[in-house]
Formats: C-alpha cells, sequence, structure tokens
C-alpha cells in the first residue's frame, strides 16, 4: 500500500535494517541498480517463488504475505548467526 501512495519512500519505512541487510547478503541480491522500497519488495516476493520476470504481473498480496513470513523466520536465523558469531568470534 505505501509504494502504491508513496512510490519514493524509503525502504526503512517498511523493513527493519536487520531485514534489508539480510536481503541485501541474499545469494540473488547481487543485482545492479538502487536499492528501492520496489526492489525489496520484489526480493520479498521471491521468497515464496515469484519469478519477476519482465511480462509477470506484480506479486500479489498472498505471495507477499507468505514472502514476509518467510523474511521473519529467515531473518530470526540470521540474527542468531550473526549473535553466535559475534559471541565466539
Amino acid at each position: 500500500m505505501l509504494r502504491r501512495s508513496d512510490p519514493d519512500a524509503a525502504p526503512g519505512a517498511v523493513f527493519t535494517d536487520m531485514e534489508i541487510e539480510f536481503l541485501d547478503c541474499s545469494s540473488d541480491a547481487g543485482q545492479v541498480g538502487a536499492r528501492t522500497l520496489d526492489f525489496y519488495r520484489i526480493r520479498v516476493a521471491r521468497l515464496r517463488g515469484y519469478l519477476a520476470r519482465r511480462h509477470d504481473a506484480p506479486p500479489g498480496a498472498t505471495v507477499l504475505w507468505r514472502g514476509f513470513s518467510r523474511l521473519a523466520d529467515l531473518v530470526e536465523g540470521f540474527s542468531a548467526g550473526r549473535n553466535q558469531a559475534n559471541t565466539y568470534g
């Protein structure tokens, strides 16, 4: 909804710093380009099967909801791994 009302909104309006860092570190995030809200929205949708091909329709609410659910689990593990590394590192 935020993307529709304010296309130039900062990703920090929707995502936490840890979520942004995780999405930037993910294996297929090596794309060159601006890290906009739309960029991260597509990254979340891809967590649940959205293919992001040129002629695909934008991801819907169900795909995004499932993606955010998956992102929450992944970020929790990412955070725990970082804390573990800092403890023993």
